[in-house]
């Protein structure tokens, strides 16, 4: 997997929200994949969801993310 998103709590459908709209707007095919799988977070040394994954790399954890930023993140990581 390229690209994971990690979500299990409440923050979790605003940082899901927020990334969907970022995705739509630059126009890009990023495929989102959401799990809660405590082995995953233990990999990615996650301990506060929500946390974001792009390309095998933890990009960010423990904040919902806003659209703006996320936009920031996936053209740094991806454009």
């Amino acid at each position: 997997m390229d690209k994971i998103l990690l979500l299990s709590n409440e923050n979790s459908a605003e940082m899901l929200t927020n990334l969907q709209n970022a995705v739509n707007k630059l126009n890009i095919d990023f495929p989102i994949k959401s799990t809660d799988d405590k082995a995953l977070m233990s990999y990615y040394g996650v301990m506060t969801l929500p946390a974001l994954i792009i390309n095998d790399e933890l990009v960010s954890y423990g904040e919902i993310l806003s659209e703006d930023k996320l936009m920031g993140i996936l053209k740094e990581k991806l454009l």
